[in-house]
């Protein structure tokens, strides 16, 4: 899935950072012990991937299985914002990615899920909820939580665009 999103996957007894703009390295070692993958991009760690195979999806917990329709509707909506999209569901969280985050679907409780962006310093409306990202130097400065369908209107997929524009 990985190298079918554009990342060059590499064996970490065989990492080479250069090798590509994406450099996803298998089983990478960490404090709490390897990782099924760490993500490089431009030579700098941007996120970690615990696998779970395909055929696992029935497994979902019953509060995510709730939110699935919510997160499919997110993902959809952030595919459409460019040519350029890409996904990489990771463990607790879904990164859209261009060059960088701009975007992130994260259930927050078992009835939510907030969707945060990357919008720097930007003046938002007070939907968006300033997560003090931009204050610590964070990359995701703002989210707005989404515990129905109906939430996910032109408003936040005009945000989603502009997050998305913001990381060409």
């Amino acid at each position: 899935m990985l190298q079918a999103a554009g990342w060059a996957v590499q064996d970490v007894s065989k990492f080479n950072p250069s090798a590509s703009l994406g450099v996803a390295v298998k089983e990478y070692p960490t404090d709490t012990g390897p990782a099924d993958y760490i993500l490089f991009v431009e030579r700098k760690p941007v996120g970690v991937v615990e696998a779970k195979r395909a055929a696992e999806g029935h497994r979902l917990t019953v509060h995510e299985a709730g939110l699935r329709p919510i997160c499919d509707a997110l993902l959809r909506a952030g595919f459409k914002t460019g040519k350029e999209v890409k996904a990489c569901p990771c463990k607790t969280m879904v990164p859209l990615y261009r060059n960088y985050v701009f975007a992130q679907i994260k259930p927050s409780t078992r009835r939510r899920i907030d969707l945060g962006f990357a919008l720097g310093n930007m003046k938002t409306p007070k939907r968006l909820i300033n997560t003090g990202g931009y204050e610590k130097r964070g990359h995701l400065t703002h989210r707005i939580p989404i515990s129905a369908l109906e939430e996910i209107e032109d408003e936040m997929k005009r945000w989603l665009k502009v997050a998305y524009d913001l990381d060409a």
